[in-house]
């Protein structure tokens, strides 16, 4: 009887910290890996840090400054999770402590258009979708959409990177859609 043998093939699944030196090292595609193996996990740090926040809102605003560390040549070169959860930590803080210092001023009628606050009135029949979303989301409508600031403007005024911002945007458009759909079902089922 002859023994035949059969090579298997086995594949290297790269560590974290291989993922991480490649993607510090120019290599940024790598860092989708990284994302498709922690995002998961990352929202539910997120949701368990505060519920003031939408947890996709501070995850991607965590990744993309992990991702920003990276390509300067920073970042985690070991314990990649706990890094993340401190990023991720530090935005929540970054973002609440951001809120709690700023001063309520109520809206008169000669204020000022500029003034970034929600002066949002009369929008017809997106008025109660509107109303319906995230607050971040009324937001981040009102700036890019109906004051017509560029993105990089939104972002800052936000407290954002302009990457989470141009995500936060997408995420409230499709919102509104959604809400929008749901209330003209609303309609048609009451007629």
């Amino acid at each position: 009887m002859t023994a035949t043998t059969t090579a298997t093939a086995t594949t290297h699944r790269p560590t974290d910290l291989e993922l991480l030196r490649l993607v510090r090292e120019g290599e940024h595609a790598h860092f989708g890996e990284i994302w498709n193996r922690y995002q998961g996990w990352a929202h539910h740090v997120a949701r368990s840090t505060t519920a003031r926040y939408d947890a996709e809102d501070i995850v991607q605003e965590a990744f993309a400054k992990v991702l920003t560390s990276l390509r300067n040549g920073n970042g985690p070169r070991e314990g990649f999770a706990h890094y993340l959860r401190t990023a991720i930590r530090n935005v929540a803080a970054t973002w609440g402590g951001r809120d709690s210092r700023a001063t309520m001023v109520p809206f008169t009628p000669d204020t000022a258009l500029g003034s970034y606050e929600f002066e949002v009135t009369d929008l017809g029949d997106l008025e109660q979708p509107f109303r319906q979303l995230p607050e971040r989301w009324q937001q981040v409508l009102h700036l890019s959409c109906l004051q017509g600031l560029p993105m990089a403007t939104v972002a800052e005024t936000m407290g954002m990177t302009v990457g989470a911002a141009t995500a936060l945007a997408a995420r409230a458009r499709r919102g509104l859609r959604e809400s929008l759909a749901a209330t003209r079902s609303d309609y048609a089922v009451a007629a």
